[in-house]
């Protein structure tokens, strides 16, 4: 008898042993031959000696190896689950990104990260209980379907102004403090506090913003409207002091406005210090006008 990968088969628990530093199931197969399952991916699954287990041949390499899943306790593949949340976080992404993520408790009362964007009726003013799908069940580990496709998904407007919400304000990995935002597309979003000091904004706070493309892969942040600035719109303001860039190529201009905020201003031109001079806006970036002399 020959297994095919992708079918399942029942399989004898005939003992345990150690291979190394590794503790394995030894498993009697439909075909009389033996296999080895890892145990410390099924701490949670009871399995014990002389149990008869179904297992899913998950693959077979070109040295004939055999790879097995047994059947989850409480999980089917393809079905869909309520799962606790007990928490939330921002972790780093395959992609190397921070993401917003919350934390559930499976049957098992194993943790379960998933980024918040998975699911789309996450309401984080009640963190109760989510529904997921499981996609696939791999070395004991929950698989869930991906991210939920949002009405906004694929035809935002950069110019559109929409309200957000920050549920939430936490310490990332890198050591920075992040609001936590939601839109009213069930998306949720980083907004480093930093750069929006002066913004006014803080955890149950709404506020209107925009969506911004910050690569070419299409990918979106998302912009605050900055309280006193807006872009193409011209301002006087005071040169406290003028310093000669490091490259030679011009000015630094250091101007303070009305609000007691410093802005450095780039310039090829020579200003006295105490004057005052005529800037546009040319962008908002990071919370922070773009000024250029008119």
């Amino acid at each position: 008898m020959k297994l095919d990968e992708g079918k399942r088969y029942d399989f004898l628990v005939e003992k345990t042993l150690s291979l190394g530093e590794n503790d394995f199931f030894l498993l009697r197969g439909p075909d009389e031959q033996k296999y080895l399952l890892p145990q410390q991916y099924y701490q949670s699954y009871n399995i014990g000696i002389g149990d008869i287990i179904s297992c899913r041949v998950d693959k077979i390499n070109c040295r004939g190896e055999v790879f097995l899943e047994p059947a989850h306790p409480y999980y089917t593949e393809g079905e869909e689950y309520e799962f606790g949340v007990s928490g939330r976080d921002i972790r780093i992404n395959e992609a190397g990104e921070q993401v917003p993520v919350i934390l559930l408790s499976d049957r098992s009362g194993n943790e379960v990260v998933v980024p918040i964007n998975m699911v789309a009726s996450f309401d984080p003013l009640k963190t109760g209980k989510v529904s997921l799908i499981i996609r696939r069940i791999n070395k004991g580990k929950i698989l869930f379907t991906g991210p939920v496709e949002s009405k906004k998904a694929g035809s935002r407007e950069e110019d559109e102004i929409i309200e957000f919400y920050i549920y939430d304000r936490m310490m990332g990995v890198d050591g920075r403090e992040y609001f936590l935002v939601s839109d009213p597309y069930s998306e949720h979003h980083l907004l480093p506090v930093e750069q929006y000091s002066y913004y006014g904004l803080d955890k149950g706070k709404a506020f209107r913003g925009r969506y911004i493309r910050y690569h070419d892969q299409g990918m979106y942040k998302i912009e605050p409207l900055n309280p006193y600035y807006e872009p193409g719109n011209e301002y006087d303001l005071e040169i406290i002091s003028v310093s000669d860039r490091p490259d030679g190529a011009g000015k630094i201009l250091i101007v303070a406005d009305e609000h007691g905020l410093e802005h450095n201003v780039y310039t090829e031109r020579a200003y006295l210090p105490g004057t005052r001079i005529k800037l546009r806006v040319e962008k908002i970036r990071k919370g922070w006008p773009l000024f250029v002399p008119v």
